[in-house]
């Protein structure tokens, strides 16, 4: 999925299961800033007290995987599952031991657990996580022939099926499968309503469970509608925003992403955004970026909302290699 779902929808959800619009703000800016964390940067080099770095969730870009950093992929991005049955609906004689299950038991334990701990960038993260493993399912986070579509690319995740899998109104075909034809907005919406499901019973007591099922309907209605007469992403955004003035959805105007403001908020020296692409390539897996950069606010900078995310993440790290334990039993790791 790409920013439609990953922040905007995942706002809609959020709201509309009972976060207040601040928390589902924060929530869903976590959720999509996984894809947008794809720098290594070192803050105040040279300061025992201050200095910190970062880990990313994201390479640089998705069709361009980098063999190096291959720990992203199943821990963010193509959480691996186990299920006999679904094996039925692939083209193939042997399914590999991390493919991607849309709903699977290591993505429930992923969501669940931080919904347990009520971290709000946590949960974004594993929302992220989640919804993910329906737009890639039947796809593998690391290097494997089995990800591979008749294209020249590197078979890592979906990179041979390049933006396909994640746009939401896209009708594609995977080859793979036995039956070929996929419709991304059917996937999409069985997603939203589970990870609805899962917030709405996280924010709200067992005497109002009984309007879980008639919201969620409401909640995919919206946004089946959307996906329907919006003819590209500019104009479903715009949809997006009037259903979140609606009181269901908190009544108030959802913020515009954008990538670099938890950033600038935290660090004193702004995001470099006008560099181009090659170059951000060049210096990513080198651990600089372009200069040397400061906490704002030194005495404070633990309550930032880039500081607070970037632990999660690394908390997040380190609850799949536990979840994933097993699965990770059968490939090799060198590389991570």
């Amino acid at each position: 999925m790409d920013i439609e779902f990953h922040y905007y929808v995942t706002y809609l959800t959020a709201t509309r299961a009972g976060f207040k619009p601040k928390d589902a703000n924060v929530l869903a800016y976590s959720s999509q800033y996984v894809d947008n964390n794809d720098i290594l940067f070192e803050i105040n080099k040279g300061s025992d007290e201050l200095y910190y770095e970062n880990y990313i969730s994201q390479t640089l870009d998705i069709t361009k995987p980098q063999k190096d950093l291959l720990r992203i992929y199943p821990f963010f991005h193509f959480i691996p599952g186990e299920d006999s049955n679904y094996s039925e609906k692939i083209n193939e004689d042997e399914i590999p031991p991390l493919n991607t299950i849309p709903d699977n038991v290591n993505a429930n334990k992923m969501i669940d657990k931080a919904l347990t701990d009520n971290n709000l960038y946590e949960i974004g993260i594993a929302c992220h996580a989640y919804l993910d493993t329906w737009s890639h399912q039947n796809f593998v986070g690391m290097e494997n022939d089995y990800n591979g579509l008749d294209h020249i690319l590197p078979n890592i995740g979906h990179a041979d099926a390049g933006h396909d899998p994640d746009i939401p109104d896209k009708v594609w075909d995977d080859t793979r499968l036995k039956n070929a034809t996929v419709n991304n907005k059917d996937r999409f919406l069985v997603a939203i309503g589970r990870l609805f499901e899962k917030l709405f019973k996280h924010k709200n007591s067992d005497d109002k469970l009984s309007k879980l099922s008639s919201e969620k309907q409401e909640l995919i209605a919206d946004i089946d509608e959307v996906i329907e007469e919006g003819s590209d992403k500019e104009e479903r955004i715009g949809l997006y925003k009037e259903l979140a003035l609606k009181d269901e959805y908190g009544g108030q105007k959802i913020e515009d992403y954008n990538e670099y403001y938890w950033f600038n908020e935290a660090i004193k020296e702004d995001y470099p955004e006008k560099y181009d692409f090659e170059y951000k390539v060049k210096v990513n897996l080198n651990h600089l970026f372009f200069k040397d950069y400061t906490w704002d606010d030194p005495d404070n900078y633990h309550d930032t909302h880039w500081f607070k995310f970037q632990e999660a993440v690394k908390f997040h790290q380190d609850r799949m290699e536990g979840i994933l334990s097993s699965n990770l039993e059968f490939v090799s790791t060198e590389k991570w």
